[in-house]
């Protein structure tokens, strides 16, 4: 049986601001513009506590709890977070859907039955590492699709896991408000409810099918399969590519044996070669993150002259920044990332545009030979390319260059 997985990760944006900040911790935060007027973009779960939610302005959330504390929005760092935790997840599978910046659907069959391991059990192990390497809690909904298993993750936050199947549905999903059915609008609600749909099991319930059709129309029939917890949808890797490819580990303790942390670094690099490569990504841009406690962390990138996947080029990079940056203390995590990474084969596409852009060049100069040559001869001006005239002509610049000739011959007596 197929087990997808649906991760979301918990208040990202003030989570983020958190994990880097932790003095921040436990305290009402949200992420809004300054003005009064503003809407807050995303609530802590400690603000929620007061009634603050996304989408409420910002006077109302100030009335509310007057120790609110208001940030303004960083996204590169949510960004930045974003790209490390779909990383972590593809390093348990490459069968990753990107459904948001914070949240994503990843097909675990094949490492559940590749490592004997039950879906709970590799559900917490990768919150943990998220959580580990980057301060950040999340939910994961278990189930054998993605809809289901999108259902699941919202039913218990922060940091809950919750398998859903088609044989607890009845018992967990129907008693739910229509409201909290995944892909049914605000505007379809009340007009559901005014003919007696009112929970997700009502949806489910054939007999209430034409009255459904009636409202949604042709979705109708997808909504009533969903209920009944049928979604062939698969989990689409390829709609989406990684923009990083990073590998981190946590050390069995703190060390600052220089031996132990090379010999990690070169695992590292191994692994990230074999993803990148295994994806066909390549990158000319690689960072390294050195965390010495649960909090303080350096993260450095550097750039190389090409774009690569390679693992000495990796190795050597990253233990070129390691020994920039480390400052002898005992270290408890290490990480290697690509990123910004391309596919490789949009990288050659874009070499071959610009090899025969050269070779046009060339070809260009020689033509231009050929025709001086022809008009020497006869002493005058008989040949010119059609392009000295397009230079008249202010719609050039958004046309293709293509050079014709144009030849007028000399008349014969």
């Amino acid at each position: 049986m197929q087990v997808v997985f649906h991760i979301d990760l918990n208040a990202f944006y003030a989570s983020a601001e958190i994990s880097r900040n932790p003095d921040l911790k436990g305290k009402p935060i949200v992420i809004s513009g300054k003005s009064r007027r503003s809407i807050i973009t995303t609530a802590s779960y400690e603000a929620r506590e007061f009634g603050i939610h996304s989408a409420m302005p910002l006077f109302q959330a100030l009335e509310l709890c007057k120790d609110l504390i208001v940030l303004p929005a960083d996204f590169e760092l949510y960004h930045r977070l974003s790209n490390d935790f779909f990383s972590i997840v593809a390093s348990y599978s490459e069968i990753l859907e990107v459904a948001s910046i914070d949240e994503c659907y990843v097909d675990v069959t094949k490492i559940i039955i590749d490592k004997q391991i039950h879906p709970i059990l590799l559900a917490k192990e990768i919150q943990k590492n998220i959580y580990e390497h980057l301060s950040l809690r999340c939910s994961i909904g278990i189930a054998p699709n993605k809809f289901l298993a999108k259902m699941a993750s919202d039913m218990k936050k922060p940091m809950g896991i919750t398998i859903l199947t088609r044989s607890n549905l009845k018992e967990i999903m129907w008693p739910l408000d229509i409201k909290d059915m995944f892909g049914i609008g605000k505007k379809t609600q009340p007009k559901l409810k005014a003919v007696g749909i009112n929970t997700i099991g009502d949806i489910a319930n054939y007999d209430n099918y034409n009255k459904l059709r009636q409202i949604i129309g042709k979705n109708a029939l997808l909504l009533y399969r969903k209920a009944n917890g049928i979604d062939n949808s698969a989990v689409d890797a390829k709609q989406n590519e990684l923009k990083s490819v990073g590998n981190s580990t946590t050390l069995p303790y703190d060390t600052n044996d220089e031996e132990i942390l090379r010999d990690t670094l070169k695992s590292l690099a191994r692994q990230v070669s074999a993803r990148a490569n295994k994806r066909n990504l390549i990158s000319n841009s690689i960072s390294i993150t050195i965390k010495y406690t649960r909090f303080e962390s350096v993260t450095r990138q550097t750039t190389v002259n090409s774009f690569i996947n390679d693992y000495e080029t990796i190795l050597s990079t990253a233990k070129m920044l390691f020994d920039a940056n480390y400052s002898g203390r005992p270290v408890r995590l290490l990480g290697i990332s690509l990123n910004n990474t391309i596919n490789k084969k949009n990288y050659k596409e874009q070499l071959n545009i610009f090899e025969m852009a050269q070779e046009d060049e060339t070809n260009d100069d020689s033509l231009e030979q050929l025709l001086n040559a022809i008009n020497n001869k006869f002493d005058k001006k008989l040949v010119t390319k059609a392009s000295s005239f397009a230079k008249k002509t202010p719609q050039k610049k958004y046309l293709k260059s293509v050079s014709y000739t144009h030849l007028t011959l000399p008349t014969i007596a």
